[in-house]
């Protein structure tokens, strides 16, 4: 990877390990006819779209009407979570949108907040964009739409069939901003063989000759299609009105969050972090070319997963050895398109233990915005923040008792007493909870009757009521979960053995943010008396231990640091 760090649109970088912070935004002091213009100049000039940069957090979109296929529980529970963020929108008038795939769909609603309605017509991972047929009711909405969000390049060719108006409509085609459009031999067709079934296990080939059409996984087509879109909204609503202002503040405050994801990136390229890859199809090229990576996918192969050719068993036994060598870290996976040949490429590298990264071509059900699944996408990529669950599975070593030996205590009495609630308070500054709520929720995960642990060789004492129990433990491996957010932990295991006696558990599980052998600053323990498989299903209950010899002001202190 290169050394040299990406800057904000326009903006050059004034070291090797930094980016600019650009000049916020004053929105408010602006006359309205200036407004227009600026916002104009905002959404098509390199120049204006750095002053307008804001280092901070975006307000998420707000109620996200679903169109064709059903709208999912998930997206529906992410759409209430986000609507209090934007009650504070202020609308003159309403915009209606469509976009064709929930992708797009999702930025537009983010940068229009409550002042538009946005119907994403394939909205749905269970949805296949390469086999869907437009009803007539999508073509309708698409021809009724004041603004109309395509990505284009082929990929939605159906929506592009629509009867659309530019002269009445506003029309933004992310292929055509990127002047990317379909080739020729751009098909998604199905290949029906002799029996007459689909190709291979039933699933058809992405045939998109030298095009490809994911323009979303592009950091630079998303940056020009908020421009775009915004511009689009600026132009539709009344000038100096309380939506063309509501639109502006979204924007800006997601260029903000725009300039945090090119940090993350910078701060991968300044760690000169090189990662090499391979794809059982190139969707996520766009993202990881971006960052970085590079492609170690055999050209044969991905010429013919890209065609209506299957690979040749040589050219999959080399992507295979590929897959199995030194030289590849990481295996992108769809997960919605996993056929035979996908599968044993996944096969191979779980065997040889290397990182897999699912990525779906939809915004997946537990996304709320499309920029916070690239950045997800990203930290798994570029791995290298082990303490919020971004490592590579190749990194994640052995480890003994030893990383956890000393007298520790439980934090759980120190939530109960409010020591901790200044803790509470400052995660409430920063999540999407009240301090209140932070405190329900660690009340569930840090309760315990057990008080104190000792650890000292292979044994292990636990202390309740002023009672202790000590029992031998062997070391069982580790085991890495995948967490539906994108990252992922490592629990150590440990299980009892010969007499246990009541009061210790028969097997424990640490999490401490590790992955390697290293002396542990406190750590998370899950404990039962059944299996480890059983024990791995706990999620919602890890009590958390700290130095007995720390006082619980300055546990507080250590919490707050982190």
């Amino acid at each position: 990877m290169a050394n040299e760090p990406l800057s904000t649109p326009n903006t050059p970088s004034t070291s090797n390990d930094t980016i600019n912070t650009p000049t916020p935004n004053t929105a408010a002091s602006v006359l309205p006819a200036q407004r227009k213009r600026r916002a104009l100049l905002y959404a098509i000039g390199g120049g204006a779209l750095a002053a307008a940069l804001i280092i901070g957090s975006f307000a998420a979109g707000s109620t996200y009407r679903a169109g064709h296929p059903q709208q999912t529980a998930a997206n529906a529970k992410a759409a209430s979570d986000t609507s209090n963020v934007n009650a504070s929108d202020s609308c003159d008038v309403t915009l209606n949108v469509v976009a064709s795939v929930n992708q797009w769909g999702s930025l537009a609603q983010e940068l229009g907040g409550n002042c538009v309605e946005v119907t994403s017509l394939i909205n749905s991972t269970s949805a296949d964009p390469h086999d869907y047929e437009a009803t007539p009711q999508d073509l309708a909405k698409l021809s009724k739409a004041q603004i109309v969000v395509l990505n284009g390049a082929g990929y939605d060719g159906w929506a592009e069939k629509a009867n659309l108006d530019a002269s009445k409509q506003r029309i933004v085609n992310v292929g055509d901003i990127m002047g990317i459009t379909a080739t020729e031999e751009h098909s998604h067709e199905h290949d029906e063989n002799a029996e007459g079934t689909e190709g291979e296990s039933g699933h058809h080939h992405h045939h998109h000759g030298s095009t490809n059409p994911h323009l979303w996984f592009s950091p630079d087509a998303v940056l020009k299609a908020s421009q775009a879109i915004t511009k689009a909204y600026t132009d539709a609503a009344p000038d100096g009105g309380a939506t063309e202002a509501t639109v502006q503040r979204h924007s800006n405050a997601w260029n903000g969050d725009y300039a945090q994801f090119v940090a993350l990136v910078n701060k991968g390229r300044t760690q000169n972090v090189e990662r090499h890859y391979a794809a059982t199809e190139s969707v996520a090229n766009y993202l990881l070319d971006y960052i970085g990576a590079v492609d170690k996918t055999p050209a044969t192969y991905t010429n013919a997963m890209n065609s209506e050719a299957e690979p040749s068993a040589s050219d999959l036994k080399n992507a295979i050895d590929i897959v199995e060598g030194n030289d590849v870290d990481i295996l992108v996976v769809n997960p919605q398109e996993m056929g035979e040949f996908a599968k044993e490429l996944d096969s191979a590298a779980r065997e040889s233990n290397k990182t897999i990264i699912s990525v779906t071509e939809q915004l997946p059900e537990n996304k709320k915005t499309l920029l916070d699944w690239l950045t997800s996408i990203t930290n798994q990529a570029l791995a290298i923040d082990t303490t919020n669950g971004y490592f590579l599975t190749q990194d994640v070593k052995d480890r003994t008792l030893a990383d956890y030996e000393g007298e520790w205590q439980s934090v759980y009495p120190y939530l109960q007493d409010g020591t901790l609630d200044s803790v509470m308070e400052a995660k409430a500054k920063k999540g999407d909870k009240t301090a209140e709520e932070y405190k329900q929720y660690y009340d569930t995960g840090y309760k315990t009757d057990v008080t104190k642990i000792s650890i000292k060789g292979d044994q292990m004492t636990f202390t309740r009521d002023g009672k202790t129990a000590t029992a031998t433990y062997k070391y069982d491996g580790f085991k890495i979960l995948d967490y539906e957010k994108g990252n992922r932990g490592v629990r150590y295991l440990f299980t009892a053995t010969g007499d246990v006696p009541e009061g210790a558990p028969k097997v424990v599980q640490f999490s401490d943010h590790g992955i390697a052998p290293e002396k542990a600053a406190h750590f998370h323990i899950f404990m039962g008396n059944d299996t480890q498989e059983a024990t791995l299903k706990e999620m919602d209950n890890w009590p958390t231990y700290y130095p007995a010899s720390m006082s619980k002001d300055e546990v507080a202190t250590e919490m707050l640091a982190h």
